[in-house]
């Protein structure tokens, strides 16, 4: 299981709002595409869980959506050697299960089996809120945290 793991990825969040498949996209996907290396069923097999009841993000992150969202970055996972390209997928869905994990040590199937379970970060250790600066200030009242699958601190 543990090397099936570094085979994840991600961008989910874009899925509802591309465009449907063109006959070029068919085309790229054919010959180069993600899902040639991260089948559907590899993916649910890496995310075992998101859509687990006890995720909040049940039912969120979705195979389609994934593929969909490779598409408006061409570039991802369709250049260079096979080798290189499977490294660049395993190194985001590795990412992306870490950032939004809802697995804990001895949970079942891992931790890792867990990813995708959450949209937004849980707890976080401060508001992401600099009131020194003033050029761009935070909103009164506004809740700074990360979200989504890729959620950058600082």
């Amino acid at each position: 299981m543990t090397s099936k793991f570094l085979f994840l990825s991600f961008i989910l969040f874009l899925g509802t709002s591309l465009p449907l498949m063109t006959e070029g996209h068919r085309r790229r996907e054919k010959i180069y595409g993600i899902s040639s290396l991260i089948s559907e069923e590899l993916f649910k097999t890496l995310f075992l869980h998101k859509d687990d009841g006890a995720c909040p993000a049940n039912g969120f992150y979705s195979y389609q959506a994934f593929i969909e969202a490779t598409w408006r970055f061409p570039k991802f996972g369709t250049t260079g050697c096979l080798a290189t390209r499977k490294r660049e997928i395993a190194a985001f869905l590795a990412q992306i299960s870490h950032e939004t994990t809802g697995g804990w040590a001895t949970a079942p199937n891992g931790p890792f089996a867990w990813g995708l379970c959450f949209k937004e970060e849980i707890s976080p250790q401060s508001n992401y809120c600099d009131d020194s600066v003033k050029e761009w200030p935070c909103s009164p009242g506004k809740s700074y945290k990360g979200r989504g699958p890729i959620q950058l601190s600082w």
